[in-house]
């Protein structure tokens, strides 16, 4: 009996299985990027799009820069996620949304892995999918007689 060889999801293909969506379509309505970590400085390496959609003027950044893009109801559980993945080898996710202006949001989705040994060294690699249209809250989207 031959053996099964085993399938590992690209990260866009986790990122969409995440998500719920074909991912076909979600090139199509996310840019996507990976990004990286090095647990034992917290430095944080962005793609040039993850960056700029976060508004963060270097690829490098520290893990608190990219949290404090988040919408602050998002803050602890990112937070929490990501501390779990500097702490023991891991899968993670999250989503939450980044606010570039008033009354608009930008869907943000993550799926990524840790490895780390001892807690202190090793890595974390992950994928973005950032919305590339900016959506409008239900309250800016009301005019002033709804």
């Amino acid at each position: 009996m031959a053996l099964k060889p085993i399938m590992i999801p690209t990260p866009a293909a986790s990122v969409a299985e995440f998500m719920g969506i074909d991912p076909r379509e979600l090139e199509n309505a996310f840019i996507c990027e990976e990004w990286s970590a090095e647990l034992a400085t917290g430095l944080v390496r962005l793609g040039p799009q993850a960056a700029a959609l976060h508004d963060i003027a270097s690829i490098r950044c520290g893990i608190m820069d990219l949290i404090e893009r988040y919408e602050p109801t998002d803050w602890k559980k990112v937070l929490l996620a990501l501390e779990e993945a500097a702490t023991i080898a891991t899968t993670f996710n999250f989503a939450t949304t980044i606010r570039p202006g008033p009354g608009l949001y930008r869907p943000v989705f993550c799926f990524g892995r840790s490895y780390t040994e001892d807690g202190t060294s090793g890595a974390i690699h992950a994928t973005f999918a950032i919305a590339r249209l900016c959506r409008e809250t239900a309250s800016a989207s009301r005019g002033p007689l709804n």
